[in-house]
């Protein structure tokens, strides 16, 4: 996805400067909020922080309502960005495999294509009675794979650093290998808690 972005930049600066301050300053202010809330969500409520942590303040009104306007306006964008992909492919199989994906002008084989999913992809995550727990589990999955090993490979790759480094990053790894595998046996325990509850709930 970066490099699909990387590749719409004009240039000159290179794409790839303007990509790495990019990168740097988005990831650097993601790792800032989410650590604040975090720390800020457990000194207010403890092991009692919900899933949604909006869901936890009674008021004020106007300030919940902010913030969800916040996330929603977050996350509309967001959705774009990362569901790029999933467009593409999705409308390059309708241009090729249906008479009308291949008739049908661009603009409006998007407009079907990206509301279907969009609608279908909400729903999905509307009926899901744990949807956070889902969550969790599929970023304790894909953290260390996507986020630790491959880029630490990628980098000695192209810097071949020296053994000592590689050593050193080497324990790294591990280390966020075995956060992610806590992780991972943590949000199994939340979903089975959860169904337990829910099947209460419904023989009740």
């Amino acid at each position: 996805m970066l490099l699909e972005v990387q590749h719409t930049l004009h240039e000159p600066p290179a794409a790839a400067h303007s990509m790495r301050k990019a990168v740097g300053a988005g990831l650097g202010l993601s790792f800032a909020f989410y650590l604040a809330v975090g720390i800020a969500g457990y000194l207010a409520l403890g092991s009692a922080t919900p899933g949604d942590i909006l869901t936890a303040f009674p008021g004020p009104a106007w300030v919940v309502d902010l913030a969800n306007a916040a996330v929603l306006l977050h996350m509309v964008s967001a959705y774009q960005v990362f569901s790029q992909p999933v467009f593409h492919a999705l409308e390059c199989v309708l241009r090729e495999r249906t008479g009308w994906g291949a008739a049908a002008p661009p603009a409006a084989l998007r407009l079907v294509n990206r509301c279907a999913y969009v609608c279908f992809t909400t729903a999905v995550a509307c009926v899901m009675p744990f949807f956070s727990d889902i969550i969790s589990l599929i970023g304790a999955l894909v953290f260390w794979p996507a986020a630790i090993y491959i880029p630490l490979k990628m980098w000695v790759k192209v810097y071949e650093p020296p053994a000592g480094a590689v050593r050193a990053l080497g324990v790294v790894s591990a280390a966020c290998l075995v956060v992610s595998a806590v992780a991972l046996l943590g949000s199994v325990q939340n979903i089975i808690v959860d169904s337990q509850h829910y099947a209460l709930l419904g023989h009740t």
